[in-house]
């Protein structure tokens, strides 16, 4: 037996006004193998980050109906046959008509309390929040996939730091053996997944998140915030991305530079060197994106 939890997220009506504001609806289907405590976790993680992060209703766009499964299991064989067959690993899946999230917790991270059984619901949410900001260009063939998982893996890490105290970035890019030099050599390498999968190119998006800490590093030198530079990283972006058949484009419009002359920027830093690009140690996601 399984236990599914179901949310229905509807419509929200504001006493000074007429208007009703539809909210995104996900419905939770939480396998009975999961700890009690993840599950708690995983509540609250999903109504910090719909509240932050509000996933726009266009989104019912690339679903078959309304709002959006989320399937989570602890490691085990076909979780949910009733529903999907064979799901595994974490990631936003489709079928070619609709689309749904999947989390399969592995068992050592629930036994060692690895921080990536948290953050990893913060990584595939934030990508629901790029599909529907650009309209589901989120491919390769769409858009650079550098900024992309680089962005989630940022995103991920900030959440974990502000909520539990973990600073796994820090740790991940001082791991140089995960990523490559090519990140700065050859940066067009990270635009698609086929030609940075490698072992040791951008292990756990390592690499990825490199690049775009540097971008948004170059943005404050605008006199930009960190804050509005993190905003245009995260959020402008995707919505730019909307508008434009080609990324390159969005990607001017967005950051004022082109991609070629970010890559020539990138190729001037150094591995070692993390002090001017880590997020400030104070800055929350709640400062980005209000």
């Amino acid at each position: 037996m399984k236990k599914i939890f179901i949310i229905f997220i509807t419509l929200v009506f504001y006493s000074t006004s007429v208007v009703a504001v539809e909210k995104f609806e996900f419905r939770y289907n939480i396998h009975e193998n999961l700890p009690k405590k993840w599950v708690t976790e995983f509540n609250n993680i999903m109504n910090v980050l719909q509240e932050v992060l509000p996933i726009q209703i266009n989104m019912n766009d690339y679903l078959r109906s309304p709002g959006m499964d989320i399937y989570a299991w602890k490691s085990t064989k076909n979780p949910f046959p009733e529903f999907r067959n064979n799901m595994r690993g974490s990631s936003i899946s489709g079928d070619g008509s609709t689309r749904w999230m999947q989390l399969e917790i592995k068992s050592e991270e629930l036994a060692k309390k690895y921080i990536h059984r948290y953050s990893v619901i913060a990584h595939e949410y934030f990508h629901i929040y790029q599909i529907s900001l650009s309209e589901n260009k989120l491919s390769d063939r769409d858009s650079p996939k550098w900024l992309t998982e680089g962005g989630a893996k940022v995103f991920e890490e900030m959440y974990v730091k502000q909520y539990y105290g973990k600073d796994s970035l820090k740790n991940d890019l001082q791991r140089t053996k995960m990523w490559s030099k090519k990140v700065l050599k050859e940066p067009s390498l990270y635009e698609k997944h086929k030609t940075s999968n490698k072992r040791g190119m951008d292990g756990n998006y390592t690499g990825s998140a490199f690049m775009v800490l540097v971008l948004v590093n170059e943005l404050e030198k605008n006199n930009i915030s960190e804050q509005q530079a993190f905003k245009l990283v995260f959020r402008d972006f995707w919505i730019e991305r909307s508008k434009h058949r080609k990324w390159e484009k969005a990607f001017e419009q967005t950051f004022g530079m082109s991609h070629d002359e970010f890559y020539e920027r990138l190729s001037k830093y150094k591995r070692g060197r993390l002090k001017n690009i880590l997020p400030s140690k104070n800055l929350k996601i709640q400062d980005i994106f209000s």
